[in-house]
């Protein structure tokens, strides 16, 4: 029989998607740097503020015929060991999927995450660092879920830091000729 091979490096995206193949649907992994990491249950604010923006997003991606689409829950491939998934991101529509099963896009245009306590280092730090080596990606936008703060990130600023705070404040998107007020997004949540 003998003694199995035991790799010792980092987990790439093929071992990620089968190991997370074996595991329930209702978990969220993310492979960062090689590691398989399993991210708590977002809140009920967490999911309003997915739920707000998912919903404006979608009504301006219908209302201007884009080519473009948001989606949530697919995964970031932005190299063969790291695999982080935004909470909602924004593709081409005519893009293609480097997974088969369609699980991962490498093309995304905008990536947003809403803070959660538990990621908010790795948010504001790691996953900035990681999108922002896609070619394709035009925003990361960071939205805080505790009080109205959102924190954009643009290539055409060169990914400096800029912050919106007011509820009249809009999040522009010129890259995608959009804009979404902080109101939309902070709707129902009590910040408002």
């Amino acid at each position: 029989m003998g003694v199995p091979t035991i790799k010792t490096g980092p987990m790439t995206v093929e071992e990620f998607y089968a190991f997370t193949d074996t595991r329930p649907d209702e978990e969220k992994w993310e492979l960062i740097d090689g590691a398989p990491v399993l991210n708590a249950s977002p809140s009920e604010l967490h999911q309003r503020i997915i739920k707000n923006l998912g919903f404006v997003l979608t009504l301006l991606e219908r209302r201007h015929g884009t080519t473009w689409e948001v989606l949530p829950g697919l995964g970031v491939r932005v190299s063969a060991t790291s695999r982080p998934e935004p909470d909602l991101l924004i593709i081409p529509r005519s893009g293609l999927s480097a997974d088969p099963q369609h699980r991962d896009r490498n093309d995304v245009v905008i990536a947003f995450e809403i803070l959660s306590p538990s990621t908010k280092d790795r948010d504001l730090r790691w996953k900035r660092t990681a999108y922002i080596s896609l070619q394709s990606l035009t925003h990361y936008v960071v939205i805080a879920q505790d009080t109205v703060d959102v924190v954009v990130f643009a290539r055409d600023a060169g990914f400096a830091e800029r912050r919106l705070r007011a509820l009249s404040d809009s999040l522009e998107i010129p890259a995608l000729g959009i804009s979404v007020p902080l109101a939309e997004i902070y709707r129902d949540t009590g910040l408002e």
